[in-house]
């Protein structure tokens, strides 16, 4: 791996690539990211439907820089939001516990019942989104003992390769389950239910109501979907992360679903730092380091997986400095409830070197578009495989990349 190549962190104070960086341009209801070198060359522009969930005005203040929330609520508040909630289900005849036949014994429970988790805009939304959101038991979470494991096995098995939460700050919510202080959103927690999903126990997946692990990607997909669909998060940071975990979701009836989320992530981390700002949110450079890597990470193993260009690119990175480093873990590396330091040190140096991989693989992407290019232009399938297979075409080809970003 030479020197010289990294990710550029939008908003971050050291500039990885200093001369990379994006731009959307909507065009026709489209939105269009663009990936811009320092002479203005157009490099990998990709398309997507105009942003499902576009972010609105927020009337909070700046707090917090995780998957939790800014907003202090005390028990009151609480009580008087899921006052509110019911008096809008009721209206439509029905309740947080309406989710089946026989209520006494379903398997889930409202999200209310969690005082960490929140959902910031779900009082804004119209009663009949609600009323949706309900029916089709997006407002429900497992059981205490059955989210316990979907937790485990998500920071076991998903989180040590896609870092995109903070672990010991998400431990110190979820383990206090406080009603004051700042909360892990609901989206978020739907999501990362979706992406451990295949980690856990078919006994556990049955006690939720699930009748095998297919069912319960599908279902668990659906409503967190849902909750994005119907804007019940703003915050794109948050929205953010939720793409990313839902990122993992795959399907043969939707096998492209994983790189929708992973463009619907992107364009919500290029919103965090945009000016002025359309949300307050305060979000840690570190933090904004793991979303990044986090969202190349996953975008390149969906091009391996599905054969097709990455949607994050790394042309002509210079410097070195915003590498994910000890710093940036070294909270979680001494407060993990599933690893202990030594192991989770390991998966750090694991980690390291897959974003240096994810990098290499980019650069190689752009040598296999070249050869792309070359088959439109009309060259024979004979030329084009020389381009690709001799190793002097290889480097020339990498070379002039280096030289159009310098």
């Amino acid at each position: 791996m030479q020197q010289g190549s990294a990710l550029r962190v939008p908003g971050a104070d050291k500039t990885v690539a200093e001369n990379v960086f994006f731009v959307t341009r909507t065009v026709r209801s489209e939105t269009t990211i663009e990936k811009l070198g320092s002479g203005r060359h157009l490099l990998n522009p990709i398309r997507s439907p105009m942003l499902a969930n576009p972010v609105l005005r927020s009337h909070q203040s700046p707090g917090s820089n995780d998957v939790t929330t800014g907003r202090y609520s005390d028990d009151m508040r609480q009580s008087t939001d899921h006052s509110t909630l019911v008096s809008q289900l009721r209206v439509h005849g029905l309740s947080l516990d309406d989710r089946g036949p026989s209520p006494a014994q379903s398997p889930n429970v409202p999200y209310t019942e969690y005082a960490f988790v929140e959902s910031q805009q779900l009082m804004s939304l119209p009663s009949e989104d609600v009323a949706l959101l309900t029916s089709k038991s997006c407002l429900s979470l497992p059981t205490s003992n059955a989210i316990d494991e979907f937790v485990h096995e998500y920071f076991k098995h998903i989180h040590p390769s896609v870092p995109v939460l903070d672990e010991a700050e998400f431990w110190r919510i979820y383990q206090n389950n406080q009603s004051t202080g700042p909360k892990i959103s609901h989206f978020v927690l739907q999501s990362l239910l979706l992406a451990s999903c295949p980690f856990v126990s078919l006994e556990t997946l049955r006690r939720c109501g699930f009748d095998d692990m297919r069912d319960a990607q599908k279902q668990l997909y659906n409503r967190a979907n849902l909750l994005y669909e119907l804007r019940t998060e703003e915050r794109p940071h948050v929205n953010a992360q939720g793409a990313v975990l839902l990122a993992h979701y795959t399907s043969a009836e939707d096998p492209q679903a994983g790189s929708l989320w992973v463009t619907r992530a992107i364009e919500h981390a290029m919103l965090i730092d945009s000016h002025p700002s359309l949300v307050g949110e305060n979000v840690a450079v570190s933090l904004k380091k793991r979303l990044w890597w986090s969202i190349l990470l996953r975008d390149q193993s969906l091009c391996i997986d599905l054969r097709h260009r990455p949607r994050v690119t790394s042309i002509g990175f210079h410097g070195w400095s915003d590498w994910l480093s000890i710093d940036d873990f070294s909270e979680e590396l001494h407060q993990s409830r599933v690893y202990d330091y030594d192991t989770k040190k390991g998966l750090l140096d694991e980690l390291q070197k897959q974003c240096e991989l994810a990098v290499v693989l980019t650069d190689l992407d752009i040598l296999r578009g070249n050869v792309a290019d070359i088959l439109k232009m009309g060259t024979s399938s004979t030329e084009a495989n020389f381009a690709r297979d001799d190793p002097t075409c290889r480097n020339q080809s990498i070379n002039f990349w280096m030289k159009v970003d310098m």
